[in-house]
């Protein structure tokens, strides 16, 4: 009876949605730059010639410091794993092979997985002026201060997103897409005009632009070096 329970609390523990890969801790460590488009845009140059005379390393010197993010990782225990592994090593251990066993136990045990989230942060800075500015834009009787204000949240948005492309936090075609929606933009909140529903696109293209700056896979199981 007691050996059904606890193979019961196995494939509990393999099978529960939000157990099977509690976490275990978070980092958040942010990188930024202090120079202005034209420095970074040197830089790249500089980068792309070196690339293109194979110089590898130096190109990664060059561009190791064009940072300006955010990275939050998560670690989780991967407790899905753990039923495969306690099965192997009661077979192991059935087997009178109990090292083995021990080091099946060990590995699962000390299995992490860690997920990599990545803020750019001229991007998340342009959505939050755009966020202000969509407010203004959606009042039908501004004042001219008001107008002043809308159009320099514009600008600055603008501004933010060219840095964020110089960055290489998106693709060109990313960028010309959002460029023209933000003309748009421009466009429709000139001189008093206003309406509502005039950033939903831009918002959902800066959003694709930020996801294009995840790792292509941003888990990786690491094993500690604890024993």
């Amino acid at each position: 009876m007691a050996g059904t329970r606890f193979w019961e609390v196995v494939h509990y523990l393999g099978t529960s949605p939000g157990i099977c890969s509690p976490p275990s801790s978070v980092e958040v460590v942010t990188y930024d730059i202090l120079a202005d488009i034209d420095a970074i845009e040197k830089l790249r140059q500089e980068a792309e010639e070196a690339l293109k005379k194979g110089q590898l390393q130096k190109a990664r010197l060059l561009i190791k410091n064009l940072d300006s993010k955010t990275v939050i990782s998560l670690t989780n225990i991967p407790l899905a794993t753990y039923p495969n592994a306690i099965k192997q090593a009661v077979k192991l251990i059935d087997e009178d092979k109990l090292d083995e066993a021990k080091g099946v136990l060990q590995t699962a045990l000390n299995t992490l997985v860690v997920t990599e989230t990545i803020i750019p942060l001229p991007v998340s800075e342009a959505e939050r002026l755009l966020k202000e500015a969509e407010k203004l834009a959606e009042e039908p009787d501004r004042t001219r201060e008001e107008n002043d204000k809308l159009a320099r949240l514009l600008q600055e948005g603008r501004t933010e997103l060219e840095f964020a492309q110089a960055l290489g936090y998106g693709s060109k075609d990313d960028f010309e897409n959002i460029y023209s929606q933000l003309g748009e933009i421009e466009d429709k909140t000139r001189d008093g005009k206003s309406g509502t529903g005039l950033f939903s696109e831009i918002e959902e293209s800066m959003h694709d632009a930020a996801m294009s700056s995840q790792p292509e896979s941003n888990k990786q199981e690491i094993v500690s070096s604890k024993r």
